[in-house]
Formats: C-alpha cells, sequence, structure tokens
C-alpha cells in the first residue's frame, strides 16, 4: 500500500524533469527577414597612413548598394571610399581579433572587395564576383557537406587601410 504514493510521486518528479529538458533545447532561429544595419557601425578608415572619414551606418544606409538581393546587401570597396578607385590600390581589411587580408585592386579573375551586410546583421569584407555576388552556397556553409566560399573574407570588421603604389 505503501507503494503507490511513492510510485506515484516518482513518475510525477520523472515528468516534471523532462518537460524541463525540453524547455531547454531550442531551435536555431532563422536569420531576420529585413537586416538592419547596425546603428553603432563604424569602421575606421586609414588612406596611405592618413585618418579618412569612417564608414558609418549612416553612410550605409544612405548609399545605394552595388549588390542585393532579399537577403544580403553588398557594396564595392570604391563606392565607399572614393580613393581605393584607382588601380593598384590595396585594401587592407581589418577585424576583430586583429586578422587582416589584403584585396590588391584589380583583384584576378575581375573578383572586388566589398562590404557585405549578412543575413545576420554582421559587417564583413569579401571579395565576390560581380557577376555573381550572392553565389547559391552563400550563408550555407559545410552543414550540409556542401562546398563552402573559397574567396578571402574578414569577419566583423573595424578597419580598412587603402594604399597606393609609392611614385
Amino acid at each position: 500500500m505503501i507503494r503507490w504514493p511513492l510510485v506515484v510521486a516518482l513518475g510525477l518528479v520523472a515528468c516534471a524533469k523532462a518537460s524541463d529538458e525540453g524547455e531547454a533545447k531550442q531551435w536555431a532561429k532563422d536569420p531576420p527577414q529585413k537586416v538592419e544595419i547596425p546603428a553603432t557601425l563604424s569602421i575606421d578608415v586609414r588612406v596611405d597612413g592618413a585618418g579618412a572619414p569612417a564608414i558609418t551606418g549612416d553612410l550605409l544606409r544612405t548609399t545605394k548598394p552595388d549588390f542585393a538581393d532579399e537577403e544580403r546587401t553588398a557594396w564595392r570597396i570604391p563606392t565607399l571610399v572614393a580613393a581605393a578607385a584607382p588601380a593598384g590600390s590595396t585594401v587592407e581589411a581589418v577585424g576583430t581579433q586583429g586578422i587582416s587580408v589584403k584585396f590588391a585592386r584589380p583583384m584576378v579573375d575581375g573578383l572586388e572587395p566589398v562590404l557585405f551586410l549578412t543575413r545576420r546583421g554582421e559587417v564583413n569584407v569579401e571579395a565576390v564576383d560581380p557577376k555573381d555576388p550572392f553565389p547559391h552556397y552563400h550563408g550555407k556553409g559545410g552543414r550540409l557537406h556542401r562546398v563552402g566560399d573559397s574567396l578571402p573574407h574578414v569577419e566583423k570588421v573595424v578597419r580598412l587601410e587603402i594604399t597606393h603604389p609609392k611614385s
């Protein structure tokens, strides 16, 4: 007779624990439908070692993107920093971890360095092909065993350094 209350009590505890665990597990969130340019965005720009106007959220909001689809937006670096336009210029993008990549202009195969606003609202510098700026693998990664993006990129950019060949 004493066993029934014990069995019922244990059953209630077991059920409560299972539901608590279920609440802790969550599915990955989908990216936002409308990606907003970060309000606090400020990317330091230096041209041949001298300070230049920063790339800000306001600048991006008022500058028409060179490439856009329903989920992504990208601006050519020369669209945002005119000093990067001449042939022979080098664009060095530096990320939050201090890692940098140099993009020579013009790049091989017609690639262009762009400031890329991702589906998750991050701002990166990437090399893209203007004929196909958002290939179908973009945003897919390796989770489905697809070939990823082999082009150079810097995530969470904090500084651009534009240099020109010395005459």
